[in-house]
């Protein structure tokens, strides 16, 4: 994500009657010349998809709620980490170095 041109707002202000004052120019310059503040923001791809996944409904095969919420309340309780699960891990690492 890209943010671009940000300006902070400390009190309650119309946003449409905020101008920025161009570098090298004065007060008396800028009172004659304004340009408006237009903030914008940009998304990758891949952001946008994983929102997308985000969104979908409990029923849908892009993100099985049911294993995420079991496999977050195994990880609270401590008993996610297996030594089967950790010697599988080690085996596959193991594959790919050796």
């Amino acid at each position: 994500m890209t943010i671009t041109n940000f300006s902070p707002i400390h009190s309650s202000q119309n946003v449409q009657g905020l101008n920025r004052i161009p570098v090298g120019q004065s007060n008396a310059e800028t009172a004659r010349q304004t340009i408006p503040l237009k903030d914008t923001a940009s998304f990758s791809e891949e952001s946008l998809r994983l929102s997308d996944a985000a969104k979908t409904d409990a029923g849908s095969t892009k993100i099985r709620f049911d294993l995420v919420n079991r496999v977050k309340a195994e990880i609270a309780a401590g008993t996610y980490d297996t030594s089967d699960k950790m010697d599988l891990a080690i085996e596959r690492m193991a594959s790919r170095i050796f």
